[in-house]
């Protein structure tokens, strides 16, 4: 197994044969380079289902998929079959509003540890994906930032990144986001066991607690607009066979826009999360990269 870094901040490439990765002591080799460099890339790496789902439950405990079971031949295995060949109107938004920058399982108060991506068939046009790394981030903040953005909490939801694919979401609309994920409030500012820390933002935040609505969305979109500056940001480009797994505290990810014509098909798997979001503690040191 050849590891090699992609950017000085944010992810490395893993040359392996596919069925080495099930080899003894292969997962905790790949977790501790999953936590140091937060996105690990496989390129066309050409993984099987069987293999895809082994190392997954070798890496950890896997989610169920039954929000997003589509009754295709992936989704009996587990697999989130991620195309845009959905009939069903949740399943399809669900993979829209992937074209947002975003944290998965703000939904939960641990949230998803990681997430595989498994190309299946790499887009035509568009469809890459985009992950920010949120420590390097939020450690390049001033302090007198960090100072001001401590102890503030920020409500997330389904319906604030939803209703961005709509001009005028619909009262059941909002009523069917909200059975799914109501608004749930989180530390603003999420220390780590690391002793690293992440900002919660991205397109499910939709407010801070105790902050007038213009104020709060104009400190939301400043801090998500810094998040994603080029120089925290690494751009995958998806080829046939490719596998990547990304360290979900550690980073907001996005899909750039694609079209029905595309023929993106991804497999995704994700691992429970292994820590719970608490709020900033003690003093500015955690904020070292």
């Amino acid at each position: 197994m050849i590891i090699k870094p992609i950017t000085s901040e944010t992810g490395a490439t893993v040359e392996v044969a596919p069925e080495a990765v099930l080899a003894d002591g292969a997962a905790e080799l790949l977790l501790g380079a999953l936590n140091h460099y937060n996105v690990l890339v496989f390129p066309q790496v050409r993984m099987s289902d069987d293999i895809f789902l082994a190392l997954t439950a070798a890496l950890g405990d896997m989610h169920e998929n039954k929000v997003t079971d589509d009754g295709s031949a992936a989704s009996n295995k587990g697999i989130f079959r991620i195309a845009l060949d959905k009939d069903d109107k949740t399943q399809r938004e669900f993979i829209l509003g992937n074209d947002f920058w975003h944290m998965d399982g703000m939904s939960y108060t641990v949230p998803v540890k990681a997430t595989l991506l498994k190309c299946e068939s790499a887009p035509r046009v568009g469809g890459d994906t985009g992950f920010a790394n949120l420590h390097a981030a939020y450690a390049a903040l001033p302090d007198e930032k960090k100072q001001r953005l401590a102890g503030l909490t920020v409500g997330h939801c389904l319906s604030s990144s939803l209703r961005r694919l709509y001009e005028h979401p619909s009262a059941e609309d909002f009523a069917r986001w909200d059975a799914i994920f109501p608004r749930l409030e989180h530390p603003l500012v999420w220390t780590q066991e690391s002793g690293k820390s992440a900002l919660l933002i991205g397109s499910t935040a939709n407010d801070i607690a105790g902050l007038a609505e213009g104020e709060s969305r104009a400190l939301l979109d400043e801090l998500l607009a810094w998040c994603t500056q080029d120089r925290f940001t690494y751009r995958h480009k998806w080829h046939d066979g490719d596998l990547v797994i990304f360290n979900n505290p550690g980073l907001l990810h996005r899909s750039y826009p694609y079209d029905d014509t595309a023929g993106r098909v991804m497999h995704r798997t994700t691992l429970k999360g292994r820590e719970a979001i608490r709020a900033q503690t003690g003093q500015l040191s955690d904020a070292m990269y």
